[in-house]
């Protein structure tokens, strides 16, 4: 017999007793159950609605804060490069077109200086120089104005080729002063942004260029930024020359100025006697580069200072034979713009494209009156390679050379505009 059926029957208190508190226990769990369901609707319908979107609110936080962390820095540390077109007083001559909206600086190269410190204005019959006319043309007047509406800054270049004439200006307080003052004036009288020093200074002698050039560039900045806190003082420097030549003490020169401009090109030139790309990023065993250059230039030249001068042109020659880096025939080199190969490559189908996967840039061969003719030159390809390489090495910018040299052709700007969005 069962203990429950025992008890009942032995003793009916117990018996009654025990089915009460059996039945009470059920009903409780029942009561309890009842309790949680309706604390559950509770707390799902009756709520108020703004605490359960602040819920809401913070379960999204959660779940979006590290997509908006990441990104945070990458806005922070974004800086915009520099896109400067350096524009010749002949493409000034030839009313070439510029549109400022696509730079962010325009240097009119440029005014001669004397060995006295004087900018050359007018010749012994006192006649305006072409370079000096062309800068007061109603056309760069234009352009200015056109800068003036972009945001766009105009610069000033003054240059000088000659050693000895440099050897002076650099050297000489007196010439220093004078020339301080002049272009003070211009800076005044023009609402200029800006000045670039090309003094493209090939050392052969035992001058001390190293400490004259960079004392010269120092006080010329001090002088200028006293009136003008926010005037841009440049230095355009040649490729190959920081690389051979130590008398650039390019530590010092990069503290006395704002922005170093890499002439990034010339590498081989129309007196080249084996035809090659002029402006290589990267060159076979004992040839020059690129990043050769730039490499040389890693911790003596800021990255955020250093512009990367880029050619709108190339190199074109008669050659032996139409293998690639041919001998040239003596003589026969000549400047190929992009507008002329553009021309020509629309012009004949007969052309024989190639491209330099070391250099990064592309050559062309084809026969002429039975001469055999190489082009090595930019194209929108070898273009949009050298900003990669800039911003790649953290580089403060881009310059072209020269404003006009591409002609009516727009694809060029397209590519940087593109390059600088990526």
């Amino acid at each position: 017999m069962e203990e429950k059926e025992y008890i009942e029957k032995t003793n009916p208190l117990v018996s009654t007793s025990f089915s009460e508190d059996f039945d009470k226990n059920r009903w409780k769990k029942i009561l309890i159950g009842i309790f949680i369901v309706l604390l559950a609707i509770f707390t799902y319908f009756v709520l108020p609605q703004n605490k359960k979107s602040k819920n809401l609110e913070n379960i999204n936080k959660t779940l979006i804060t590290p997509a908006i962390t990441k990104s945070i820095p990458q806005q922070t540390n974004m800086i915009e490069m520099e896109t400067i077109g350096f524009l010749p007083s002949w493409s000034v001559a030839k009313k070439a077109k510029v549109y400022p909206e696509d730079l962010t600086q325009i240097i009119y190269f440029g005014l001669n200086v004397n060995s006295n410190g004087s900018i050359i204005k007018y010749d012994e019959n006192n006649l305006p120089v072409l370079e000096w006319s062309y800068f007061n043309s109603p056309y760069f007047e234009e352009i200015r104005k056109e800068a003036s509406v972009s945001g766009t800054k105009v610069l000033l270049s003054i240059k000088s080729f000659d050693n000895a004439t440099i050897d002076n200006i650099i050297s000489s307080r007196t010439a220093t002063n004078k020339l301080t003052g002049e272009l003070l004036a211009l800076i005044k009288k023009y609402n200029l942004d800006g000045i670039n020093i090309d003094f493209e200074y090939f050392t052969d002698t035992n001058f001390p260029t190293s400490k004259y050039l960079a004392e010269f560039l120092e006080e010329l900045s001090l002088k200028l930024k006293k009136d003008y806190p926010k005037i841009i003082i440049g230095i355009d420097v040649n490729a190959t020359v920081v690389v051979k030549d130590k008398a650039y003490n390019m530590t010092e020169i990069s503290k006395a100025v704002d922005q170093v401009i890499l002439m990034a090109y010339d590498y081989r030139g129309q007196n080249s006697t084996r035809a090659g790309p002029p402006a290589p990023i990267y060159g076979e065993a004992n040839e020059h580069s690129i990043w050769e250059s730039v490499g040389s230039l890693s911790g003596r030249v800021p990255n955020n200072k250093l512009i990367l001068a880029i050619p709108f042109y190339g190199y074109e020659w008669q050659t032996f034979t139409g293998k690639h880096k041919s001998s040239t025939i003596e003589g026969s080199g000549a400047l190929a713009t992009y507008k002329r190969v553009r021309e020509l490559l629309e012009e004949r189908s007969d052309i024989i494209k190639s491209w330099d996967d070391i250099s990064k840039s592309p050559w062309l061969s084809y026969m002429q009156y039975g001469a055999i003719k190489q082009i090595y030159y930019e194209d929108d390809r070898s273009i949009a390679e050298k900003i990669k390489f800039a911003k790649e090495k953290n580089m403060g910018g881009i310059a072209i050379w020269a404003l006009g040299y591409e002609g009516d052709y727009r694809q060029p700007w397209e590519i940087m505009e593109k390059e600088n969005k990526n």
